[in-house]
């Protein structure tokens, strides 16, 4: 049987991959209208007029996943600075609790768990951009810009761990 930790990964990847698809599609959609640029679609996909429109939207729309993936660890993050329940203040517990809110008060299970999804993701889009900079179909730019996040995620997220043991 598969243990409870990867059931929980598993469950709380669906929701970021639901979201950067979405992001993906609805960036592609924006940039290509906001520049001007040409797509049609076929059986190959998407088709752009010029390689340069393709690099073009290309960056622009991993640009929008990256900063869409930085706004869903920064709630991550926020969460776990201020409702974390090991380093919450009580004042802040006891007004939530009286205002039935005390759902907003999470485990560092639950709050880790979302965190290394995000972050994997992340990771996984540094990785991608990186690879597509090497041949070119992205900016090179942008690939050192998403593993720069990514590592300061990372950092903030070692800095709640330690603070945590």
């Amino acid at each position: 049987m598969f243990s409870k930790i990867l059931v929980k990964l598993v469950d709380e990847a669906i929701v970021p991959a639901l979201y950067l698809v979405t992001a993906r599609i609805v960036s592609l959609v924006l940039i290509s209208h906001a520049f001007g640029i040409t797509v049609s679609v076929g059986r190959s996909g998407l088709v752009y007029a010029s390689s340069a429109d393709y690099v073009l939207a290309n960056s622009y729309s991993l640009l929008f996943m990256v900063v869409s993936v930085g706004v869903g660890l920064l709630h991550i993050v926020i969460k776990s600075v201020v409702f974390h329940d090991t380093h919450i203040v009580p004042p802040l517990a006891a007004k939530l609790h009286s205002l039935k809110m005390h759902h907003l008060i999470q485990s560092s299970y639950h709050l880790y768990t979302q965190g290394l999804v995000w972050l994997a993701y992340l990771y996984f889009l540094a990785i991608g951009a990186g690879i597509m900079s090497l041949f070119g179909l992205v900016y090179m730019w942008l690939s050192f810009a998403t593993l720069g996040i990514a590592v300061l995620f990372t950092y903030v997220f070692i800095l709640d761990v330690e603070r945590e043991l």
